[in-house]
């Protein structure tokens, strides 16, 4: 199972060294409840083959379902939610675009691959099954995934020709040509203001965070901020963080033996009764039987 609670700025290893791509199968919530706000420096493309979940990337967040496709070029944040009861079961395609072609000088990085490598640059990061760029892309995102354990004589090969076809059809029919327009700067600085806020609360999250100290990071008022956060998560802030804090304790009572009073404290928690109330409502247990459950 994936931790929920990954570095938010993912440094793992996709694939192999000398050859950087995964498919991933995930369902939620039957494997995870979620997959929260984080970033990478790979090209990734999500297909959701079964049910509909809440799929967010750089601050817009859609209700998407079986067929549609969503694009998150490298350094966007993105996040994937239970919509209510529902599930949705999907494959990640994960690959760093240096597979494709290591030289920034080469001819291909510098008039492609840089501007496909912008997490600002594309038009239409949702694609929705019946759109005529999904249609093009679904069955190469397929055939990806039907062959992902596949280790046959020149597979490899195989694996490029498809990535290469798929990012020939972003660029021509998917590629923003008004990258420097002031909406655009404006969804550029604002990804990287929450990234900024990100990192700030999983570095201190286990500490007492004031919105006035918060928003300070920001460079925000602390009423610009709370708006702020909620348009580009969806939620506010203190309840992203405590969800956060609480998924953190989560973790440690399955994994430690440390008094339940310890882990509230750890992760960041000074009242004790507020934090088994809180708990309870979010894992329906308390961590006294959470614990003994796993």
């Amino acid at each position: 199972m994936i931790s929920n609670r990954e570095n938010i700025h993912q440094t793992i290893e996709h694939g192999k060294k000398t050859f950087p791509y995964s498919v991933y199968h995930v369902c939620i919530p039957d494997w995870m409840k979620k997959f929260p706000l984080h970033w990478h420096d790979e090209f990734e493309m999500i297909f959701i083959y079964k049910g509909q979940g809440i799929f967010s990337v750089n601050g817009f967040r859609n209700l998407c379902q079986a067929g549609d496709l969503i694009i998150v070029p490298p350094g966007s944040i993105h996040s994937i939610d239970q919509n209510k009861n529902d599930f949705v079961e999907y494959f990640n395609i994960i690959f760093s675009l240096a597979l494709l072609e290591d030289n920034p000088e080469s001819h291909c990085f510098r008039n492609y691959l840089s501007q496909l490598s912008e997490n600002d640059c594309m038009k239409d990061l949702f694609l929705t099954a019946a759109s005529p760029i999904c249609k093009k892309l679904a069955p190469l995102a397929r055939d990806l995934i039907e062959h992902r354990h596949e280790k046959y004589c020149g597979y490899e090969l195989m694996i490029k020709s498809r990535l290469y076809e798929i990012l020939y059809i972003l660029y021509n029919e998917n590629l923003n040509d008004k990258k420097s327009s002031p909406q655009n700067q404006r969804e550029k600085e604002n990804a990287l203001r929450l990234k900024k806020i990100l990192s700030y609360m999983r570095e201190h999250f286990s500490e007492k965070i004031t919105i006035e100290e918060i928003s300070t990071i920001a460079s925000l008022s602390p009423s610009r901020f709370m708006t702020f956060f909620k348009n580009q998560t969806g939620t506010s802030f203190i309840k992203y963080l405590n969800d956060y804090r609480l998924e953190a304790a989560a973790e440690e009572l399955q994994a430690t033996r440390k008094s339940i009073t310890q882990i509230a404290i750890d992760n960041g928690f000074e009242n004790i009764s507020y934090f088994v109330r809180a708990f309870k409502a979010k894992y329906n247990s308390t961590p006294h039987d959470y614990r003994k459950l796993t």
